[in-house]
């Protein structure tokens, strides 16, 4: 039987697979809490390459809120996944959920889940601005929806 988090999978266009490296893993033996963060940062900037071909150099972005929910530890070397989808545009801010998983052929392990809300920025000002017409067209023809 299929979990809620399993189901969900189905609603992620984008998924990557994880490069664990072994100093990610800590004394405890398993992924370092901290480490997750770089995971989604990373997953991130794949997700917006492919989704948006997003122009770093144009379009500026900071992180303004992280959260991570831990389900279970993840070991090296762990065939491990993150699974990332956009799921609100505000008028200048995206937020994206991210699922972390292990798959062993038809068997799923949550490892933990997490949301970033990210802010445009201009760096040249030094204030947030509005999220460009275009991302926000090209992130609703990448998920199918609208925000």
């Amino acid at each position: 039987m299929q979990t809620d988090w399993q189901a969900a999978l189905g609603d992620f266009k984008f998924k990557m697979k994880l490069a664990l490296r072994w100093s990610d893993v800590d004394e405890a033996g398993h992924v370092n809490n901290a480490v997750y963060l770089t995971y989604f940062e990373e997953t991130r900037v794949v997700y917006f390459n492919e989704s948006v071909q997003w122009d770093w150099k144009k379009d500026g972005v900071i992180l303004a809120n992280a959260n991570v929910n831990y389900i279970r530890p993840l070991f090296y070397p762990e065939n491990a996944f993150v699974y990332a989808r956009t799921i609100r545009i505000g008028s200048k801010s995206l937020e994206l959920e991210y699922i972390v998983v292990v798959e062993n052929g038809d068997k799923k392990d949550l490892i933990a889940k997490g949301t970033t809300v990210l802010v445009m920025f201009d760096y040249k000002s030094n204030q947030s601005v509005a999220v460009p017409a275009e991302i926000r067209a090209k992130l609703n023809a990448y998920e199918q929806k609208t925000f």
